[in-house]
């Protein structure tokens, strides 16, 4: 940590200086009320003023002033002068985790109980609790992806929303596993994240779209893992009036979990599959490979420096504070 050599004076703040326009209004108006006789002293002869004539302008004038000098010190204060720089040592975070949540309507299946949906949050809400201090961002899609959660080392605040992720929020239906997975990339990107973990909890299928998405993954550094949601055999999947729902042919739709093209997805992404079970050892395995993640090349060579303009006016706030207890007695100024 050192400081620059070149001092140079700016401001960092320099649109509080209007206010200066107001303060000298004031200014030119009490120096004309101060400089304006009251009327009597044409009246009482002029050996009797200083008995007769109450001094009251007299009694407020280094109030007034004072006022006055506390209003210019404020603004000043605002306006952030500044004329020191100094170098502070950046480290930029390398390793994050964006969970993509599957919200689709077989999700609300029922093979695992209560539901897919439930058992689903209740493995996100371990997967928060896991998390100590790392970076985490949460998706829900469906037909297209949304941010539920940027990224962010508070889990607390992610975990606020586990209970109201419900297939029912989705706009549009579907399951679009590529477009979440590009959704993903789009936030450890915006965060310059050089080796993050993709976590996709679902239960659909896998097409080619979806392990080409998964190929990049792996392909920019990163890496897709993948929890399934469900049994092989599935559960026949029932709307919101109680009925079992029927495609286009009139048979019962049974949402079916395939771990074989699951488990190729994460292969492609380079992560690890894990049906979702009532242990922790599928979170154990995300864990592990979340810990392979290393920041690339030596640290010296991660190790950036920005600069910092060093604020010196917030000082004067001890002096505003010392010149406000002057206010608290009346007529302590002449």
């Amino acid at each position: 940590m050192s400081r620059m050599d070149e001092l140079t004076f700016t401001l960092l703040r320099p649109w509080w200086l209007l206010g200066f326009i107001p303060l000298l209004l004031a200014a030119l108006f009490w120096f004309r009320d101060y400089r304006t006789d009251s009327g009597w002293e044409k009246v009482v002869d002029p050996a009797l003023h200083s008995y007769v004539i109450e001094p009251e302008q007299q009694q407020h004038t280094g109030l007034r002033w004072l006022l006055l000098f506390g209003w210019a010190l404020c603004l000043v204060i605002l306006s952030g002068p500044v004329w020191e720089k100094q170098e502070m040592p950046v480290f930029q975070g390398q390793q994050a985790q964006v969970v993509l949540f599957d919200l689709s309507r077989s999700m609300y299946s029922d093979d695992l109980k209560p539901s897919r949906v439930v058992r689903a949050r209740f493995k996100l809400t371990d997967l928060l609790n896991a998390a100590n201090g790392l970076q985490i961002a949460l998706i829900a899609f469906a037909e297209r992806p949304y941010v539920v959660s940027p990224l962010s080392d508070d889990a607390n605040t992610i975990a606020a929303f586990v209970e109201s992720l419900d297939p029912s929020i989705m706009p549009a239906q579907g399951s679009r596993i590529d477009l979440a997975i590009e959704k993903g990339l789009d936030l450890l990107k915006q965060a310059s994240v050089e080796q993050g973990q993709l976590v996709l909890i679902t239960d659909s299928d896998v097409n080619a779209r979806s392990i080409t998405a998964a190929a990049t993954v792996k392909q920019l550094g990163h890496r897709l893992s993948v929890i399934g949601v469900g049994t092989e055999q599935g559960a026949p999947l029932r709307a919101e009036n109680g009925r079992f729902l029927q495609d286009a042919s009139g048979a019962i739709v049974v949402p079916q979990v395939d771990p074989g093209a699951l488990a190729n997805l994460a292969a492609a992404g380079g992560g690890v599959f894990a049906l979702l079970g009532n242990g922790d050892r599928d979170i154990e395995r995300i864990a592990e490979v979340q810990a392979q993640l290393s920041i690339v090349g030596d640290i010296d060579e991660q190790q950036d420096t920005n600069e910092y303009w060093i604020e010196y006016a917030p000082y004067g706030v001890i002096l505003l504070l010392v010149l406000s207890l002057l206010f608290f007695r009346r007529g302590v100024f002449l």
